[in-house]
């Protein structure tokens, strides 16, 4: 199997070679951190107790050592190998971010009334639906009065191009591979929010129509690896030929703005 951008990140230390395999995943960091800019842009970053829930590729660790002075970052995910792609990613500044292995749905280990900012970025999506109101609770908790829940995913169709249409048979056929249900969309993950009564939800802002997303095609590799079907096989390798062509639209992006109340 292809070495996927994420099995790449994971190592421990990255050789040139594996940067040169890196570089969709660093242009795909700079339109993350444009995003970031764009969601915080009337937020204050300084001088704050910032929890970033889901440390993924440390996207969103690297654009708050980089803008969030002063300030005190803690990222959590169950998985060990974040640690070593939020390192990867974010380099020297690893030692301004504190690193936790833990399930979001338990985390007694942080204190009560304690974050000022408590970051989702396309973490909630991932989310087990059978601890979600768990891992609202634990946000919740942690967070001060009046503290900021701020939760970044992409929901709809957007753009409906030729890229965007190779995207969703590729998610198409994962969802029939893995019998995963499909993700939460934003009408019913409003709904949540609003039957959980711990957040007032100040605003809901699309960030963008859906963008070209070059590390799409990672997970068509990835898609190839679970299957063992010949015909799927040579399905999945027809769509990313043409991505490579056309490529991949994700869907759009939108930010929700959360209060923490009670």
């Amino acid at each position: 199997m292809e070495e996927t951008f994420y099995h790449i990140l994971a190592k421990q230390r990255l050789t040139e070679k594996d940067k040169e395999k890196l570089s969709k995943v660093y242009a795909r960091l700079l339109r993350e951190q444009e995003l970031l800019k764009d969601v915080f842009s009337s937020i204050s970053l300084e001088e704050k107790r910032i929890l970033d829930v889901g440390t993924g590729q440390g996207f969103a660790c690297k654009f708050l050592v980089e803008h969030a002075k002063n300030s005190e970052i803690v990222t959590v995910d169950k998985d060990p190998l974040s640690l070593n792609r939020l390192k990867n990613i974010v380099g020297d500044d690893i030692d301004k971010i504190t690193f936790l292995k833990a399930d979001l749905s338990n985390m007694p280990f942080l204190k009560d009334n304690y974050f000022d900012i408590v970051l989702s970025h396309y973490t909630l999506s991932t989310v087990d639906k059978n601890i979600f109101h768990a891992v609202l609770n634990e946000i919740h908790r942690v967070l001060v009065a009046d503290g900021l829940f701020v939760v970044i995913e992409s929901f709809g169709t957007g753009i409906m191009d030729y890229a965007r249409r190779l995207t969703l048979e590729l998610e198409g056929i994962y969802h029939q591979v893995t019998g995963s249900e499909e993700e939460l969309d934003l009408d019913n993950l409003l709904a949540i929010f609003r039957s959980f009564k711990g957040f007032d939800i100040i605003e809901v802002r699309k960030l963008n129509d859906g963008l070209i997303d070059l590390t799409i095609e990672d997970f068509g590799k990835y898609l190839l690896s679970l299957v063992s079907e010949e015909d799927l096989k040579r399905k999945i390798e027809k769509i990313l030929e043409r991505g490579r062509v056309h490529g991949f639209r994700e869907a759009p992006d939108y930010a929700i703005y959360l209060r923490k109340i009670g």
